[in-house]
């Protein structure tokens, strides 16, 4: 199975996984990031790498620079991938 990746607009993206993450938590306490060193060398290239660096930290992104995350048997690379901590708004109706 081939599967060819269509490129997005990285900051929108970004953005808008942020907003989902801090919409399903109910706002994020921390972000625990891991960001591939090639998707901050693509970010310097298109010229948006301050915009990204501004969404991490608004939105309390800390963590460390990678190169690349293994997904089974492949390798990916300008990937960001974090553990987010807040306060979830499910737990809370379920009370």
């Amino acid at each position: 199975m081939l599967a060819v990746a269509q490129p997005k607009d990285m900051v929108e993206a970004t953005r808008a996984a942020l907003s989902d993450v801090s919409e399903r938590l109910g706002g994020i306490d921390l972000i625990l990031g891991f960001d591939c060193v090639l998707r901050r060398l693509d970010a310097r290239n298109r010229q948006v790498y301050r915009e990204i660096s501004e969404l991490y930290k608004v939105n309390n992104v800390l963590g460390f620079g990678t190169y690349g995350e293994q997904y089974r048997s492949m390798h990916l690379n300008q990937t960001f991938t974090g553990i987010a901590f807040g306060e979830r708004k499910a737990a809370e109706a379920a009370e």
